[in-house]
């Protein structure tokens, strides 16, 4: 007996050792797969390093900084010139930086104060390990307000699907047996292309992975410059954490935080930030798309293809790259290529000599983005007559675009002053009047008219010098006419003119003696009045 409980006892000490080891050699084989997939993923992203930067090959452009990132951009945010670009035309997952174009578009057809409806589908189409606000059932409902504070600050799935439907739906999108999200990925997808999207095709509202739903750096950077030119999805798209209430009769709030690094007080904080939006999926990695300021210059990064927390490091980089190689320059206070003169063509509504407003000047507020080491005189320049009245630019006469290296820098418009005006074009085959005139001695500037309609209806030609001569014409025929009319009132050559003239003068002298005649009247009551004060005080 003895024997046997000895016996069993060093079996369980062997079946224990055994155990152990099998633990320690899973342990040991699970850190070793991590570590081995961890050197494999930096191994790709110092192989990603040595991509090549496009912009590094324009000629006496600054060199970017090699990143891990497989696709980049850094560009500028009101001209969208490129300051950086690294495989910008490569189709990428977005991931849920998607969520950004969900947020602009619920912005641009829905009020704060409206309210989202969570449908079935909406809850339960997001996959349980995705990003979601959780514990919402059918039939829930949040402000548009609380909605984009879930999507941007969370990166609730759910939330932008709900978001979603509701756009939609207000906007009567969907087709015949067709859901409100596939309608709503279409509206996405048209205006899209209507920002100048080439390589971009959405299918949802929130990123979730699907082998159609792609964008690339070039596009998203076209679709962050509409998203942080939005003074309010920025303040959303930089908020670290929110909480609310889903329910009014709930007792606590709900809390959400951001995994974003670059928002204040995280270990990534960049002080120049208006917003920015992460996003994640395996097949994709690490996406991120920013907006930053510094001295009036607006950059926005999108970063495809990263590691963690290197999406942060890169962006970190290439705003500072931008902000320090590169200089914003105002048009009006330095373009000194295009004279505007008092041409041909004038149209206004303000009087002639009344109003010393240019008829004709350059848009104010209009700049272009060079390197530090570039002059303003360095870029190319040309004309653009286009007509933009089917954009709503009644004004607009011209556009001069600016080019440095053949590398768009910016364009400024060449408008009419603010009077009301029908549409004005250039009539093709007429000679169309100078509106600006090219100082000698720099052959780089150059004039293209395409784009001139052949309609002439609502031509409108007035040459001012004739307008001024007619005038001064006419005013001196008025005056001759004034004084011919005077010369046969004061003369009459007939014997009975000479007659009225001879009564008249008879007239005008005993007019002129009653007058002498009633002032000698006057005065001698005068020096009575004082003969008799001088009579009274001498008594």
């Amino acid at each position: 007996m003895k024997n046997n409980r000895l016996l069993y006892k060093f079996i369980s000490i062997l079946l224990a050792v055994f155990l152990f080891a099998t633990n320690v050699n899973t342990m040991i084989n699970t850190s070793s797969t991590v570590y081995a997939a961890e050197s494999d993923l930096e191994a790709e992203r110092e192989e990603r390093k040595t991509l090549p930067i496009q912009t590094d090959h324009i000629e006496n452009w600054p060199k970017g900084p090699a990143i891990g990132a497989k696709s980049a951009i850094l560009m500028e945010m009101n001209t969208h010139t490129i300051l950086y670009a690294k495989s910008i035309d490569q189709k990428n997952f977005p991931a849920s930086t998607t969520k950004i174009f969900t947020c602009l578009l619920a912005m641009q057809n829905c009020t704060l104060d409206e309210t989202v409806t969570f449908s079935y589908d909406a809850i339960h189409d997001v996959p349980l390990d995705g990003s979601k606000l959780g514990d919402v059932n059918e039939g829930d409902t949040l402000t548009m307000e609380q909605a984009l504070y879930c999507i941007l600050v969370q990166s609730a799935n759910e939330v932008a699907s709900a978001v979603g439907e509701h756009v939609a739906e207000k906007l009567s999108l969907a087709g015949e047996n067709q859901k409100n999200i596939d309608a709503f990925a279409d509206l996405m997808n048209q205006k899209a292309a209507e920002l100048g999207c080439k390589n971009t095709h959405f299918t949802n509202a929130n990123g979730l992975h699907d082998e159609n739903h792609y964008t690339t750096a070039y596009d998203l950077a076209l679709i962050g410059c509409e998203f942080f030119n939005n003074e309010l999805l920025c303040k959303i798209s930089s908020t670290p954490q929110y909480h609310f209430k889903l329910n009014s009769s709930d007792e606590d709030e709900r809390w959400m935080a951001s995994k974003n690094q670059l928002y204040k007080g995280k270990p990534y904080q960049y002080d120049y930030l208006l917003g920015s939006k992460t996003g994640f999926v395996s097949q994709s990695r690490q996406t991120l798309v920013s907006a930053a300021e510094k001295n009036g210059m607006k950059l926005v990064c999108v970063i495809f293809g990263e590691e963690t927390p290197y999406q942060f490091e890169d962006t970190i980089a290439l705003f500072q790259y931008g902000f320090e190689n590169f200089q914003r320059l105002s048009v009006s206070e330095n373009e000194t290529n295009y004279k505007i003169i008092a041409g041909d063509l004038f149209d206004t509504d303000n009087d002639l000599f009344g109003d010393s407003t240019p008829l004709m000047s350059l848009e104010e507020g209009s700049y272009v983005i060079l390197p530090n080491t570039a002059a303003f005189t360095d870029m190319v320049s040309s004309l653009d007559y286009e007509d933009h009245s089917n954009q709503g630019d009644q004004n607009v006469i011209a556009t001069i675009n600016y080019t440095y290296a053949d590398v768009p820098v910016g364009s400024c418009k060449i408008i009419f002053s603010n009077s009301e005006k029908k549409d004005i074009t250039f009539a093709l085959g007429n000679s169309i009047p100078e509106i600006a005139e090219i100082t000698t001695g720099n052959e780089k500037n150059k004039q293209t008219k395409n784009g001139i309609s052949n309609d002439v209806d609502n031509v409108i030609f007035i040459n001012v010098q004739n307008v001024i001569i007619g005038i001064l014409i006419l005013a001196a025929l008025a005056i001759f006419i004034l004084f011919i009319i005077s010369v046969f009132n004061s003369y009459s050559f007939s014997p009975r003119g000479q007659s009225h003239k001879r009564r008249r003068k008879r007239r005008q002298e005993s007019r002129l003696e009653r007058f002498q005649s009633f002032r000698r009247k006057m005065r001698e009551k005068k020096r009575q009045r004082k003969r008799r004060k001088e009579y009274k005080k001498r008594k």
